[in-house]
């Protein structure tokens, strides 16, 4: 059931008869929820609860807000409590978001308040003013635990690698040992040339 508005009972879809108890969202109400738009150039205020999703483009003021899913466009603002599954702000909100699932915070979003929940996505260029707080994640969204075990991973020997730095650097010595004496040995040979070509 959906309700707008300031001090007044919660409004009927069409067609219903009675009374209607408003009720707290859930997973599969989506599906079959009407959603409620708030559009640009609307500015309204009080309390809204519908089961479905709830898109402001426009301005609510001291607005109590629970639905199934909220999404705050650029231009849209809110100025109050929300609380929902998912909440998704690219606009203002002045006040306090709960979601039992995520917060998305655009990269144009301004947050002043307090906001909460399992999963927080902020977005580069987001302005957060006030706290922050990661709640406990449902049963169902935790991984299970498994129950064989990791092998250890033993530590690498490093003998191995001492002893192939022994190598090299033997290998480096030995070689710029055998280059100097090669270099000489070309130096003596060219000395002798040379002196067998002046006695000629």
């Amino acid at each position: 059931m959906n309700s707008v508005g300031t001090d007044s009972k919660p409004a009927m879809p069409a067609g219903s008869t009675g009374t209607a108890k408003p009720t707290l969202p859930t997973a599969n109400a989506a599906s079959r929820a009407d959603d409620i738009v708030i559009g640009p150039g609307v500015r309204t205020s009080g309390k809204i609860q519908t089961s479905g999703s709830l898109f402001v483009d426009g301005t609510l003021v001291e607005a109590e807000i629970e639905c199934y899913r909220l999404s705050v466009s650029q231009g849209g603002q809110i100025h109050g409590k929300v609380q929902a599954e998912r909440i998704e702000i690219a606009g203002l909100l002045n006040g306090d978001a709960v979601a039992t699932d995520e917060i998305v915070l655009r990269s144009s979003a301004v947050v002043i308040g307090k906001i909460a929940a399992p999963y927080i996505v902020v977005h580069r260029g987001a302005h957060l003013s006030g706290g922050v707080e990661s709640t406990e994640r449902r049963a169902e969204d935790r991984k299970p635990s498994t129950t064989t075990s990791m092998p250890l991973i033993k530590p690498r020997n490093k003998r191995p690698f001492s002893f192939l730095m022994g190598i090299a650097l033997v290998g480096v010595l030995l070689g710029g040992g055998t280059y100097a004496w090669l270099s000489d040995t070309a130096q003596a040979s060219q000395d002798q040339e040379a002196q067998v070509a002046a006695s000629m």
